[in-house]
């Protein structure tokens, strides 16, 4: 996995945290399995890369939502890549208050 400059100014904002460098599939399940807080996307996807990962995330509780917070859905649109989104477990943060000058 590599850093978008987006994703990197998000993360400064966020102050101390934790990063770990893996495929997005795997970042989903730590989300849905409660040993990450958060995953945000700001870097490309196409909608296999994350179908069946969300899935998994809701069952558990979690959340995939756009940058707006709508949930993340599929099959809406002639393209096939996702907008940028944030995974997020059951919690009450404002995963989102970091973003809001930026997109």
């Amino acid at each position: 996995s590599h850093q978008s400059e987006g994703l990197k100014q998000y993360l400064a904002k966020l102050g101390e945290h934790k990063t770990v460098a893996m495929g997005s599939s795997l970042k989903f399940c730590l989300v849905a399995e409660g040993l990450a807080d958060c995953y945000p996307r700001l870097g490309p996807t196409s909608e296999w890369d994350t179908a069946a990962a969300q899935a998994v995330v809701e069952a558990a509780g979690g959340a995939v939502e756009k940058l707006d917070g709508s949930p993340l859905r599929y099959n809406t649109k002639d393209e096939i890549l996702n907008p940028f989104f944030m995974v997020h477990g059951k919690t009450a943060v404002d995963w989102f208050r970091a973003l809001a000058d930026d997109y």
